[in-house]
Formats: structure tokens, sequence, C-alpha cells
């Protein structure tokens, strides 16, 4: 690499308490990911593309491995392009969001704002049959009524204000997303 810069490369291992001395083959999964990261952040890229970088990792690896992207992303020219089925770690680095199922854009944006914009209005059988279909995502069927998924919730509360709006998460959007084409799901 042109740019590639060793002392960085070494004080990422000792930051990750890897041994120098073993074999790449005999690290664990989580020992290759962290060598894997602390070779992309050791050549001064300003973009890294990274492709499910967290998954299959215990909590605590995942966690130093978040808290190590989110201080190369305090520089303002640095980005971070991340695929990644656990939105928990979305949440916590991720400044835009776009969910894609099979090959399908279904949302993109700000994630604060997408956060914000999205409710789950909670309701029973004949509440939900009141709601025009056109004002929500998708909605969960259940014994006793419905979790309904809304992109605007400041239109959700005026049209419907009898409901409570309940702020989600973006698994549980990504959730009514993909059951999107069905409407009313269990």
């Amino acid at each position: 690499f042109e740019k590639w810069d060793s002392k960085t490369f070494f004080g990422y291992l000792e930051r990750f308490a890897l041994p120098r001395k073993k074999k790449f083959g005999q690290f664990s999964k989580g020992m290759k990911m962290k060598v894997q990261i602390a070779s992309a952040l050791s050549h001064g890229a300003k973009l890294l593309i990274m492709d499910e970088a967290t998954t299959g990792l215990d909590p605590v690896v995942r966690s130093e491995i978040l808290d190590i992207f989110l201080e190369y992303l305090q520089d303002e020219n640095n980005s971070i392009l991340m695929s990644s089925h656990i939105t928990s770690d979305l949440e916590k680095i991720a400044d835009s969001v776009t969910f894609i199922d099979k090959g399908r854009l279904l949302l993109t944006g700000y994630k604060d704002d997408i956060l914000d914009s999205h409710a789950v209005l909670k309701c029973t059988k004949s509440d939900f049959a009141e709601i025009e279909k056109s004002d929500f995502v998708s909605a969960r069927l259940t014994d006793f009524g419905a979790e309904v998924m809304v992109a605007d919730r400041a239109l959700a509360l005026r049209k419907y204000s009898g409901l409570t709006a309940d702020k989600t998460t973006l698994e549980e959007i990504m959730l009514f997303y993909v059951n999107r084409d069905k409407k009313e799901w269990r």
C-alpha cells in the first residue's frame, strides 16, 4: 500500500491484545476480524467498505470494534459504508441507513430522521379497521389487535389521536418494511 503505516497497524494489534507471534490461521474469528480492521485502518483510507464486519462476534469484541469505527469517524473526512443485519450496530454508528431486501431498495435516509418519523401504533382490531391502508407501512396482526408501522408519526397522531404512537427501532422498522407487500401479517 502506498500509504501503509506500520506503527498504526502494530498499535492496533497491541490495543486489540493480539499475539504478534501467533499464526493468522490459529486466530479465532474475532481475532481475524481485528487484524482485518487494523489493516484497513493502517493505510490512510478515507472510506472503509465493511461487509458484515461484526457478524458472529461476541458482544465485547463487537463493542470494541464499533468503538474503533466511531473513533475513525471523528475525522469528518472519513466514512464507512457498512452492510449489516445487526441493526443495533447501525443504531450505534450510522448517520444514514439504507434498507435493501432481495435487491430492492425499501428505505433510505438519515438514521435520526427515520427513527423520529416512524412509529408503531398499538391498537385494537376495531381501531385497526379504521386506519387507512395508505397511512401505514404494514401491520402485524395479533389475537388481541394490531401493531401498525407508520412512516409519518406526526400525521398518524393527528389523524388517529386516540392511539398511542410508540418510538421504534431500526430492527422493527426493517421487519415491517420487509413485510410491506403483505401489508397485514402475523
